[in-house]
């Protein structure tokens, strides 16, 4: 399977297997890469560290995020595309991804709870939903 086309686009259909292990992934090692930034960060120190290596430990695990957000929404698209859906579902997943942090960076920390869940949901739907029959 093409790399390019599992993360980058939106045509074709992609089975239950192949949607759960695309997801997994990515969140996968989004979390890791995020794990070794604060793990860097934390060992060099707040107040020893240059910009370049803030930039390394905190932007970057940030930056991929964004890209997390652009692959989650074409895996979802193509999972759509399988299962029959509404074509704005890919979207809403991709905004109830972005919420939870959304509301935590705006202290809204009783809203993050409640609003975790809404991804998991879609996530799961998208998961275990039955092909269409075409």
């Amino acid at each position: 399977m093409n790399l390019k086309w599992l993360l980058l686009a939106s045509d074709g259909k992609l089975d239950r297997e192949t949607f759960w292990l695309t997801i997994l992934s990515i969140f996968f090692v989004s979390m890791v890469l995020d794990e070794v930034g604060n793990s860097i960060f934390v060992e060099i120190g707040e107040d020893k560290i240059s910009f370049l290596m803030f930039f390394i430990t905190k932007m970057f695990p940030r930056l991929f995020g964004i890209l997390i957000l652009v692959f989650s929404f074409f895996v979802a698209k193509k999972r759509v595309n399988d299962i029959g859906t509404s074509e704005w579902l890919p979207i809403v997943y991709v905004l109830s991804l972005f919420l939870p942090t959304f509301l935590l960076a705006a202290g809204q920390s009783s809203l993050f709870i409640a609003s975790a869940i809404i991804p998991l949901l879609i996530t799961f739907y998208l998961g275990l939903a039955s092909p269409s029959e075409e």
